[in-house]
């Protein structure tokens, strides 16, 4: 007797090319990009299912998470980090930003990008250059599910951005929602940015595993066998 596979984690068949699940609401991928910046403003349940979490949503609770199995997928699959790229390059055009394209060997090589000003900047990020905005959260989720699914690159270069704006305008965005971004950028994924600690983590967490396993391939010295 045969037992058909489990189906696929819903992140990844939303953005399978091939598959292109729609959410619970009907809205696919493409669907949602399409969008007008208006709609991406004032709709507040989509930004979870483009950059999903491992930790629930304490404000769409059938918002799905990043568990092993979508981890593995992203980070093993090109095309799904090539259309999770394709959300980031929307939702960085709404804030007023672009991922700029690579200008040199070095860059390509390196697989390095830069996240530029857009010239609608002063326009589109009327919105959320302020003391605190809700957007500020979405910024927060957006780095940290690029860095957990395969993106570090642009989450990277995203978080340099901001930082850009905050040396053209200093003191208008509050500095907790910097220390924020500051986490979700540079903390070990395991820890969540609004973790105050290492919340107890252990082992069986695979994001755990995963850090773990870099700390120690980092110690082992280049061409030693191990």
């Amino acid at each position: 007797m045969t037992t058909s596979a489990a189906p696929l984690p819903f992140p990844v068949r939303f953005y399978d090319p091939k598959i292109q699940a729609p959410d619970s609401r009907g809205r696919t991928l493409t669907s949602i990009l399409a969008w007008p910046d208006d709609r991406l403003e004032h709709s507040h349940d989509y930004i979870q299912i483009l950059f999903p979490l491992p930790e629930r949503s304490p404000f769409n609770f059938s918002a799905p998470v990043i568990d092993e199995q979508t981890f593995s997928q992203f980070r093993s699959k090109s095309e799904l980090r090539d259309r999770l790229r394709d959300s980031v390059v929307r939702l960085l055009h709404f804030y007023g930003f672009e991922l700029a394209p690579q200008v040199s060997a070095a860059e390509a090589r390196d697989g390095k990008c830069r996240v530029n000003l857009a010239v609608d900047f002063p326009h589109a990020s009327r919105n959320w250059v302020t003391r605190f905005d809700h957007n500020h959260l979405r910024i927060t989720r957006i780095i940290r599910s690029c860095r957990i699914l395969g993106l570090d690159d642009e989450a990277q270069a995203f978080h340099a951005a901001l930082w850009r704006v905050n040396t053209e305008k200093p003191g208008v965005i509050s500095q907790k929602s910097f220390m924020f971004w500051a986490r979700a950028a540079h903390r070990p994924l395991f820890l969540a940015p609004e973790d105050e600690g290492d919340e107890g983590r252990h082992g069986e967490d695979f994001l755990y595993r995963y850090e773990e396993g870099r700390r120690v391939a980092a110690a082992i010295p280049q061409g030693v066998d191990s």
